[in-house]
């Protein structure tokens, strides 16, 4: 292979030229957004219209987005808020991303709040009825409701059913956090939530930078304290060129739709070469682009290396964890530990996915698997 294949997308996506080319022509400017002057105006007019453009593509109103260093900073923030508003018990889905969890978990302590993991059902599924009992029978004592439940799973890439959560949270007076992140550009954003975040590097943006929204009704306390410079509600100098590349990015949002033919095509083709492969959340709805599976007499992180000294760059689970060992938490969550006793392999595709990243992925596969092609068992 002379070229490497990337086939790691739900970690970041490749950042595309205009984008580059967009942040280049915001660096050369000298000014602070935040300054009066000319300079500052100018620098300022490329956050606004960048705003404009990535609330658009949320589906959500201008004035209340608020720029961040990425999804965790989003949600740390959301729950930082919800916290402070004297919510004392959040349920939390276990599908979610680190920074939400970890950050549930560690600011309740601050607070003297708890956690509560939703059930979730062995395709990842949150478990819909559970929830709804819980918000029914929710204590006084515990504060308002405060739910957290990812778009897609970063992982297995299985959609959530965030409408019929919206409308439970929604009855029960309470505030919902939906992480975007990894849903954001691949499925329509149809999410009615009280703080939404995304990342630009999701949607061939740029690398630390995000944005969050928080609906006019949603309790807001900044997690960053100082100038205020992002509408009061976050502190630090603008990321113009960041922000600038964001915006760039949202302009055309990337169309994954047709990598499903791809993925679909990778995994029928994986079943038949190895009888005992297990996909995660095969029978649920998922983000077309991501395959996340498992071969029960393998490592995963042997795997992934050899594919890597292969030219293929694919990853071993969510990015921000996959240098560590231990087992998937969306896999635990799913009660299904023993199909994946060494890990689990993601294979997520991109904006440019195609027939021939399929067939080369499965040659070095096969190759550092040691399986022989029909053409060389003859």
């Amino acid at each position: 292979m002379t070229k490497r294949l990337y086939l790691d997308h739900n970690a970041t996506t490749i950042t595309s030229p205009d984008v580059v080319e967009a942040m280049m022509a915001a660096l050369a400017l000298d000014g602070n957004p935040s300054a009066q002057h000319a300079d500052g105006r100018a620098a300022n007019a490329i956050v606004s219209r960048a705003r404009e453009t990535v609330s658009l593509a949320m589906g959500v109103c201008s004035q209340d987005l608020i720029f961040t260093s990425g999804g965790t900073e989003g949600c740390n923030t959301a729950i930082w808020s919800g916290l402070k508003a004297g919510c004392r018990r959040l349920l939390i889905s276990p599908m979610d991303h680190p920074a939400t969890i970890n950050a549930a978990e560690n600011f309740c302590e601050i607070f003297g709040a708890r956690t509560e993991m939703i059930p979730v059902d062995a395709q990842g599924r949150t478990d819909m009825v559970w929830l709804k009992d819980s918000l029914a029978n929710w204590e006084q004592a515990d504060g308002r409701p405060f739910v957290s439940i990812v778009a897609a799973n970063s992982e297995t890439g299985v959609i959530q059913d965030i409408e019929t959560a919206t409308d439970l949270v929604e009855a029960a007076g309470g505030l919902l956090l939906v992480d975007a992140t990894q849903a954001f550009g691949k499925i329509p954003m149809t999410f009615q939530a009280d703080y939404l975040a995304v990342s630009a590097h999701k949607v061939g943006g740029p690398k630390g930078v995000g944005a969050l929204y928080v609906s006019a009704d949603a309790p807001f306390a900044p997690l960053l304290s100082g100038g205020g410079q992002e509408r009061r509600r976050r502190s630090g100098t603008h990321n113009v060129a960041g922000i600038a590349g964001f915006g760039k990015a949202c302009e055309k949002l990337m169309d994954l739709g047709h990598s499903q033919s791809c993925r679909d095509r990778l995994e029928a083709e994986l079943t038949a070469i190895e009888p005992n492969i297990v996909f995660f959340g095969a029978e649920a709805a998922r983000l077309p682009n991501t395959s996340f599976f498992a071969v029960p007499d393998a490592s995963s992180m042997t795997l992934m290396m050899g594919l890597d000294l292969q030219g293929i760059s694919v990853s071993t689970g969510t990015a921000c964890s996959s240098g560590k060992t231990g087992e998937s938490r969306a896999i635990r969550a799913m009660g299904r530990t023993a199909e994946a006793p060494k890990g689990a392999i993601r294979v997520s595709f991109g904006e440019n996915a195609n027939v021939n990243e399929v067939e080369d992925f499965l040659t070095a596969w096969m190759k550092i698997r040691r399986i022989k092609s029909k053409s060389e068992a003859a």
